[in-house]
């Protein structure tokens, strides 16, 4: 994760003959250089769309897969061979891990910061006497790269919510990584690693068609489920 780059600078040292130097080594420079992939819009992104607020994550020591379930419901038939099937809906879950590897103090508390609001996104919208209010569900919107993003758009864009996939999480895994050490303050111990999972189930806009035409052409948004970089529109059955 760090790199180090080490300058020489050459200096004269006052007892040289002449044309000659002697070098003297600098302080080492330490960067942290999944800082440069983060800043290239390699990160994991959740956004709240109730408070308008986000939360991004460096996509560092990422897995990623998903599962897309053709849904179908099933009904017993008397005295039938088959069964009766009734296609019910497509649905597409995801399921995403990442590791929080702390540079240093600075930033073992910003991650501690951002998977404590993490969970408190978890939680409905309520009124002053701790009753759920009617429609306030806590959807969540995921932006990560051209891998998870709205559909019609090509890539997840942190600056726009609108490009960002819509759904809930499942669940939320969060495990210190205690054998990498911690960073303290005072009595505080920050951990150097964390590492997280997530479960969570997309929902699209009802408002878009999802689907083929008579004809055997897509009708669906472009660069849905993902942006190949090309030609991406579903093309052409038959």
């Amino acid at each position: 994760m760090a790199e180090e780059e080490v300058p020489a600078e050459a200096v004269d040292n006052g007892n040289s003959t002449a044309g000659t130097t002697s070098t003297i080594s600098a302080a080492p420079k330490i960067h942290d250089y999944s800082d440069y992939l983060f800043a290239g819009n390699q990160k994991i992104i959740f956004h709240h769309q109730w408070t308008g607020s986000s939360i991004e994550f460096k996509a560092f020591d990422i897995s990623y897969s998903e599962t897309i379930t053709n849904d179908w419901q099933e009904v017993a038939l008397p005295r039938r061979i088959n069964r009766s099937y009734t296609w019910s809906g497509v649905i597409r879950s995801i399921a995403l891990g990442w590791s929080m590897p702390a540079f240093d103090l600075t930033e073992a508390k910003s991650n501690m910061e951002k998977c404590t609001k993490l969970v408190q996104m978890m939680y409905p919208m309520t009124d002053g006497n701790a009753q759920i209010i009617g429609g306030g569900n806590p959807i969540w919107h995921l932006g990560i790269m051209n891998w998870a993003h709205a559909e019609g758009s090509p890539s997840a864009d942190s600056a726009t919510a609108s490009t960002l996939l819509a759904g809930f999480p499942g669940s939320f895994g969060w495990n210190i990584v205690p054998e990498d050490g911690f960073h303290y303050e005072g009595q505080s111990a920050f951990p150097k690693n964390i590492k997280a999972t997530m479960s969570y189930t997309v929902l699209l806009d009802d408002s878009k068609n999802f689907g083929y035409s008579d004809k055997g052409a897509w009708q669906g948004p472009e660069h849905f489920p993902w942006y190949g970089g090309g030609g991406d529109d579903g093309g052409a059955l038959g």
